[in-house]
């Protein structure tokens, strides 16, 4: 049986577009492999980028705290002061009230 030219022509298109095919689809496939590849990358760029943020502004709210908690103490023992300053005051008003009037 001989295949007409007509035949033969449709033949070599269909394979051409399938070898065309498959060309494109192990191009594609390349490129999809290397935008992962790519987006990988950039990923773990970002990722290391967020873990120093996260670090930085770690050690920038502990250092804040430090600050906060030692503005707390110095109020707290200024607050002991004052109250020993008032201790004394009502000590000495008091001893002044209880000395009876003409007995010094």
């Amino acid at each position: 049986m001989k295949l007409s030219q007509e035949l033969i022509a449709i033949l070599a298109v269909g394979v051409t577009l399938m070898g065309l095919q498959i060309t494109l689809f192990v191009s594609l496939r390349g490129e999809m492999s290397d935008l992962r590849d790519e987006m990988r990358g950039e990923m773990s760029v970002l990722r290391d980028e967020m873990r120093r943020e996260m670090n930085v502004l770690r050690d920038d709210i502990r250092r804040e705290m430090n600050v906060l908690r030692e503005d707390v103490r110095h109020d707290i023992d200024a607050l002991r002061l004052d109250i020993q300053d008032i201790r004394g005051d009502v000590r000495q008003l008091r001893e002044k009230l209880l000395v009876p009037a003409g007995g010094g």
